[in-house]
């Protein structure tokens, strides 16, 4: 269970989430019901901030260990 949330809050699932619900969107918007447009735009959201966290963790560990140069 621990090792699945770990997954779910990877950059990785977190990216490749975020083009599912777009693909979903882009293909059937006209058979969504407004409810489900609006949880999956709040999904993506949530998805981007994560992606969005870990890029910069991942830029100051650069920042860091170019600063060792």
């Amino acid at each position: 269970m621990v090792k699945k949330k770990e997954e779910e809050n990877s950059f990785e699932y977190s990216y490749r989430r975020i083009g599912e619900i777009v693909d979903e969107l882009e293909s059937s918007i006209e058979e969504k019901s407004l409810e489900e447009i609006i949880s999956a735009y709040q999904e993506g959201l949530t998805l981007l901030k994560i992606c969005r966290e870990k890029l910069e963790e991942a830029e100051l560990k650069i920042e860091k260990i170019n600063s060792q140069f």
